[in-house]
């Protein structure tokens, strides 16, 4: 796999750190020779931080990405400017998501490579959420576009509250307007999103999975599973396909 990267210095050694024998790296510190690369199909997939780009870069970046539909990893700091390219971006595209500093050990960057031609679940629900997001105000905007990484996962509604410095009644409001159902289904979708890869791609156990996730009992990862995409955990990959397991976390974030 041919892999272009448009990065800061630090991320690109950690990228480099990454890589296996069967991936070749071509590092580009030009905005413009990038996007020239994309145009003439010089790479397999791309590694970015919309965050390097300046403003006019990333509004043509848009463009070429449009046209070029390349698989893209997108691994950033998680500022308020970077978190608003990400959700433009996600717009266009099931990209994979890096922050910078909270989730990019070798081994998370190594297997996020890995699977890049194939989008994970949360790729697929970001995708699907992005133009919701993209009304939030930055505060929640940022804190939303975290969720869908592999950092910390807030565990109730008040702990985004915190985060953002928004009152609950501000983030319900937000939530209404921009047709989600709700602050706490926004963040009960985003931790089922990542039971997939853990359950059907990297064959943990259900109980060590709740774990992982949070749930302080496997009764209760049951019990989201159930409600969310209608089977148990140990049935993912055998009754749904990946497609229609985030058919049924977009219908439950969206209340249809």
């Amino acid at each position: 796999m041919r892999i272009l990267a448009l990065l800061p210095e630090l991320p690109r050694r950690a990228l480099e750190n990454a890589l296996g024998p069967k991936r070749h790296l071509s590092v580009e510190k030009d905005a413009r020779l990038a996007m020239r690369a994309l145009r003439q199909h010089q790479c397999d997939a791309m590694v970015l931080d919309p965050a390097v780009l300046s403003p006019d870069d990333f509004e043509q970046m848009l463009e070429v990405l449009v046209r070029c539909t390349v698989p893209v990893l997108l691994y950033t700091s998680l500022t308020a400017d970077a978190a608003r390219r990400v959700v433009r971006l996600a717009e266009l595209g099931s990209h994979e998501l890096i922050l910078r500093g909270v989730d990019d050990a070798p081994q998370l960057v190594a297997g996020k490579l890995t699977t890049l031609l194939s989008p994970s679940a949360p790729a697929l629900l970001l995708n699907r959420a992005a133009s919701r997001l993209r009304a939030f105000p930055e505060p929640l905007q940022t804190a939303s576009v975290a969720l869908f990484g592999n950092g910390p996962m807030p565990r109730w509604v008040n702990d985004l509250t915190r985060t953002t410095g928004l009152g609950r009644r501000t983030i319900d409001r937000w939530m209404e307007r921009t047709g989600i159902n709700g602050a706490a289904s926004l963040l009960d979708t985003a931790r089922m999103a990542r039971v997939w890869e853990l359950v059907v791609i990297k064959r943990e156990s259900p109980r060590a999975v709740a774990h992982r996730l949070g749930y302080r009992r496997l009764r209760l990862l049951v019990t989201h599973t159930r409600r969310l995409v209608d089977c148990l955990p140990s049935e993912l990959g055998s009754r749904l396909t990946l497609n229609a397991f985030t058919d049924h976390l977009t219908a439950a974030l969206f209340g249809s």
